[in-house]
């Protein structure tokens, strides 16, 4: 039998752990790798070449997003399964659209989980139900209704919105993202214009309003 090659990406030791402890049950299923990051996600996917990735949201340096995009770009026959806590529009709709095959919460059972993989791994899509409500709400949107603004940024500005909220410095977000102190202020002053906030204090009460912290 020809396994499903899964690679773990996820900041928390303890959460991978038990994912590989719950794959390594299944006879058709093998961990081959994990990361702890989204930089570490894109370097093992070039070294491994893993059939499914389940990759987590909220990692430090370089998101889940931001790492599905790149990975998305240079290996596009992987597929990717957003394994997150975050159910809500603003990281749901932009996962698929840079191309996830499914997304799960981490609240799901285990079956559910598996299930997912062999899903996603036969060239389904695979979305938990409380996702797939999210996505019904979305749709049932009024034509003509004003987008939401946070769907204009990109993904550098949402990624310094974050760190901005968590209370990092310029020069933190810089060594961080590996960009200068300026470029920092930059995107800073583009998302406050595009979000209509005026201070750091709206723009935390932002994040926290949107679950992004």
């Amino acid at each position: 039998m020809t396994k499903i090659r899964v690679l773990l990406a996820d900041d928390h030791a303890v959460l991978r752990a038990g994912i590989r402890a719950l794959l390594d049950m299944q006879p058709d299923i093998e961990v081959i790798g994990e990361a702890g990051d989204g930089r570490q996600a894109v370097e093992r996917v070039r070294e491994l070449e893993p059939d499914i990735i389940l990759m987590d949201i909220g990692m430090p340096g370089l998101d889940g997003l931001a790492a599905t995009r790149q990975i998305k770009e240079n290996h596009p026959r992987t597929r990717i399964l957003i394994l997150t806590q975050h159910e809500n529009k603003e990281y749901v709709l932009p996962a698929l659209k840079i191309g996830a095959s499914g997304y799960v919460l981490k609240r799901a059972e285990g079956d559910e989980l598996l299930t997912a993989i062999r899903a996603v791994h036969a060239g389904g899509t695979f979305l938990d139900p409380a996702v797939a409500g999210v996505l019904a709400d979305n749709a049932r949107r009024e034509p003509g209704s004003p987008a939401d603004p946070f769907d204009t940024l990109t993904e550098r500005e949402r990624e310094v919105l974050i760190l901005l909220a968590r209370g990092k410095t310029y020069q933190q977000i810089a060594e961080t993202l590996y960009i200068s102190p300026k470029t920092v202020d930059f995107h800073r002053t583009n998302l406050m214009r595009k979000l209509n906030l005026d201070n750091r204090s709206e723009l935390t009460r932002y994040a926290l309003q949107h679950g992004l912290i």
